[in-house]
């Protein structure tokens, strides 16, 4: 009988044990899992402070924190990356080696200047005519009507808009200086950003002249009109790519419409053969003045028909020279006014002037004799006194 209550006994103590174990193997694993569930929020984490099995986790959050002060540095980069590529621009104007070997080719001359045969002209001014007025009618095929000065820097590098090799001279000259046509032809303008206010002179061959970056173009001039040499086209710029740099004139020349050619030698040409005529043209001046100065159409009218005293037959009132002396305040109306006065003093003849004049002399004194050898008789003594006979030498 105690035998079977020991073995029940066991029994019992067998049950509890194994009930207990499968208790505290159930507990375990209701404690494992929370803490994976909570594991991915770290702010659920930190609050609870509960067991031990959660300081695994800081430490998982606090290498998720690490990541966050990485970013920054990510950042930074981009905002350097624009800066390096600004700075690059300008210090990558570098010639391509084909470009260069181009460059290299180009037999360069000196630079020139219009200084001497401005100082040249200055002799025409003797004869009435102003300073712009003797450039005008001295500078010859020359494009710039004033003090300019231009080097060979044909194919030289440009970098605006982009890099190209340079397809002309630049003739630098005071902003306003006239831009003159360089023979007879047919003049175009366009308005573009790369070269501004552009100027285009077309021959009948096919060959034509460009100039950009004008200031302005002259008034009266429209496209598509014919010019004659030396009228005046527009004025010297800085519109297009060049603004806010010195004020110019590129200047290109296409023969037979073709590709642009090196125009150094032609402006050299150009100032060389002006120089060369100066001595025709004062001697032309010494011979009869007037007419040379009317011939050439630099006599402008004050007045709108042709009857006035000073009225030019068949000039226009106004002039692409009379606008050119005006924008230089070294010419204007008084100037030409004088070049008038020159022609009108020039035109007459003097020794007929006189005769004349001692002709009328002659005519009132000998009235005068025959009026007093009437009147003296009949006047009274007293009065017949202040009117005396005249000496046959009055």
């Amino acid at each position: 009988m105690k035998s079977r209550w020991r073995a029940a006994f066991i029994v019992v103590l067998c049950t509890m044990a194994l009930g207990a174990a499968a208790i505290w193997q159930a507990q375990a694993q209701l404690v494992g899992p929370p803490p994976t569930t909570t594991t991915p929020p770290p702010t659920t984490a930190a609050p609870t402070t509960t067991t031990p099995p959660t300081l695994p986790h800081p430490t998982t959050t606090v290498a998720k924190a690490q990541p966050t002060t990485t970013q920054p540095p990510k950042s930074a980069p981009t905002t350097a990356a624009p800066t390096t590529t600004t700075t690059v621009n300008p210090t990558s104007q570098t010639v391509p080696p084909d470009a260069q070997a181009q460059i290299n080719a180009v037999h360069r001359t000196p630079p020139n200047s219009t200084a001497a045969l401005i100082q040249a002209l200055g002799a025409l001014e003797e004869f009435g005519l102003t300073p712009q007025e003797a450039i005008n009618i001295g500078f010859g095929h020359f494009p710039v009507a004033g003090m300019a000065n231009w080097s060979d820097d044909w194919l030289m590098p440009r970098f605006t808009p982009s890099f190209h090799l340079h397809q002309g001279n630049d003739i630098f000259a005071a902003g306003g200086t006239p831009i003159r046509a360089a023979y007879d032809g047919v003049v175009s303008f366009s308005d573009e950003p790369v070269g501004g206010k552009d100027i285009y002179l077309h021959m009948p061959d096919g060959t034509f002249f460009f100039c950009a970056h004008a200031a302005d173009y002259a008034p009266g001039i429209t496209s598509g009109q014919t010019v004659k040499q030396g009228t005046i086209l527009g004025t010297v710029g800085d519109t297009g790519d060049a603004q806010g740099g010195a004020t110019h004139c590129h200047f290109e020349v296409h023969p037979k419409g073709g590709a642009a050619v090196d125009p150094k030698s032609t402006l050299d040409g150009w100032v060389n053969d002006a120089l060369a005529n100066i001595s025709n043209l004062v001697a032309a001046y010494q011979a009869n003045a007037p007419k040379a100065v009317e011939a050439a159409g630099f006599i402008r009218r004050f007045d709108v028909g042709d009857q006035g005293m000073f009225s030019s037959a068949g000039r226009p009132p106004a002039g692409s020279l009379l606008w050119a002396s005006s924008v230089n305040p070294a010419g204007g109306t008084l100037r030409l006014a004088q070049a008038e006065v020159v022609q009108a003093a020039g035109e007459m003849d003097w020794d007929q002037l006189l005769a004349a004049e001692e002709q009328r002399t002659a005519d009132w004194q000998q009235a005068r004799t025959e009026v007093v050898a009437i009147m003296q008789p009949l006047m009274p003594k007293a009065l017949s006194a202040l009117f005396p006979a005249p000496s046959p030498g009055f």
